[in-house]
């Protein structure tokens, strides 16, 4: 498989969750909602290394994005000042994606699915309020939660189809990206994280931990083509200028 075929295969999902999540009065007032490229290529890794992907995998990879689409659009509300029109839009959207979420699963329906990822969004909130309301305590311990936060749902979306051996190494890469964004101060995470009171060194020390312990999975994963190591290293070492 090559990059363009991969790149071609996070599109085609990218386009089956916007058409899930598609709402007019969205669109017209908060325009076109941006997707996640990165989780995308994360929770497909299985099938990008020629897993069996069936039509049950798909709906649920479908409802995995919808919800990702709603904590996403959660975070692009300001706590502080949740009043106006297009503030309140953005809450009702997305619980309007976290329905779509549920309404997909129920559809197969795959009821374990829909409890262990019920269960994983609720520590997944309970984690992100803790983190902002708290601050850190340590550098293990934000990395834990950075890691339950980024790629919860994908993890509990590779342990109900057998595809664990994927998790480790989609939690270490979205940590990664996380706290490289969150050391260049990238817009597309400082809306919410901005007023977090994590300290410098934390993240650099998190970085400094990630890097080494994905460097050690990726050597260790024989079941991944060369080619798809490659292309996890492009996708989370980008933000530091270094490959790893």
């Amino acid at each position: 498989m090559d990059r363009q075929t991969i790149d071609r295969y996070i599109q085609n999902y990218i386009s089956e969750v916007e058409r899930s999540i598609q709402d007019p009065i969205v669109n017209r007032d908060l325009g076109k909602i941006p997707l996640d490229e990165v989780k995308a290529f994360f929770l497909l890794l299985p099938m990008l290394n020629d897993e069996e992907w069936s039509f049950e995998l798909n709906i649920s990879a479908i409802a995995a994005g919808a919800i990702h689409a709603a904590f996403d659009m959660h975070d692009r509300v300001d706590i502080l000042d949740a009043t106006s029109k297009e503030q309140q839009l953005m809450v009702l959207s997305g619980d309007h994606f976290s329905g779509i979420h549920y309404r997909l699963l129920s559809s197969l329906p795959d009821f374990k699915l829909i409890t262990s990822m019920s269960e994983m969004i609720g520590l997944i909130n309970e984690t992100k309020t803790n983190l902002l309301m708290e601050g850190s305590s340590g550098t293990e311990t934000i990395i834990d939660s950075i890691i339950c936060i980024e790629s919860g749902c994908i993890v509990e979306f590779h342990k109900r189809f057998g595809f664990s051996t994927y998790s480790n190494i989609a939690e270490t890469a979205l940590g990664l990206i996380w706290f490289s964004k969150k050391l260049t101060n990238d817009p597309s995470i400082e809306l919410i994280w901005a007023r977090n009171r994590v300290k410098r060194i934390e993240i650099e020390n998190a970085i400094s931990v990630l890097t080494s312990r994905l460097q050690e999975q990726i050597a260790e994963a024989s079941f991944l083509t060369p080619f798809l190591k490659q292309e996890i290293l492009r996708f989370a070492t980008p933000l530091l200028g270094r490959p790893i």
